[in-house]
């Protein structure tokens, strides 16, 4: 999809503020002609990039402010197949705010959230992929505080764990079970 200047307002508009009501928001967007656009062109247009899953208005949470921590979890894998099994695995963990393939040295870069420092080596010695089978070197970097982005798509509070998918059961867990840990679905 291309995105022409009405919608690049729109967008740019909604990042400064996605609760921004119609009747704010046509008073901020223009046409070609410097003309105001009407609220009803304005969600139409909304509603065209949401169909087009080019936008995803939701409640993002900003980790700072909450004194939560991050890592970052660099993985080289032996084989695709593996890379494919981790993405899997991962997409759907509560923890996780970033999950790509990459290039270079390794082939997976993840972005993991945690109430402390402790949480995050907790989840990375017990349930974090650094010890699955196809991972032939991994790199853990800690992170101060993020900068940008301010807000992130977690969704921390889901009240159901999702530790079947990543083959990781906290049931079974010897962290779980010595209450070292509280699981991924509770935050």
């Amino acid at each position: 999809m291309e995105l022409d200047d009405i919608d690049k307002q729109i967008l740019n508009e909604l990042f400064k503020n996605g609760r921004e009501s119609l009747t704010t928001l046509n008073q901020k967007i223009y046409k070609d002609n410097r003309e105001l656009m009407s609220h009803t062109g304005v969600k139409k247009r909304i509603v065209k990039l949401r169909d087009s899953n080019v936008l995803k208005i939701q409640g993002n949470i900003n980790i700072s402010t909450l004194n939560y921590k991050a890592c970052f979890i660099l993985l080289e894998m032996k084989n695709y197949d593996y890379v494919k099994k981790i993405l899997e695995e991962y997409s759907e963990c509560p923890r996780v705010f970033l999950l790509a393939q990459i290039t270079g040295q390794y082939n997976i870069i993840m972005g993991i959230i945690g109430q402390s420092i402790d949480v995050l080596h907790r989840y990375i010695n017990y349930c974090g992929p650094t010890n699955k089978e196809g991972v032939l070197h991994s790199q853990i970097l800690f992170t101060s505080n993020l900068e940008m982005p301010e807000f992130l798509p977690i969704k921390l509070f889901s009240k159901k764990s999702q530790e079947e998918k990543c083959g990781n059961v906290c049931q079974d867990c010897e962290a779980f079970l010595d209450g070292e840990c509280d699981g991924c679905g509770n935050f």
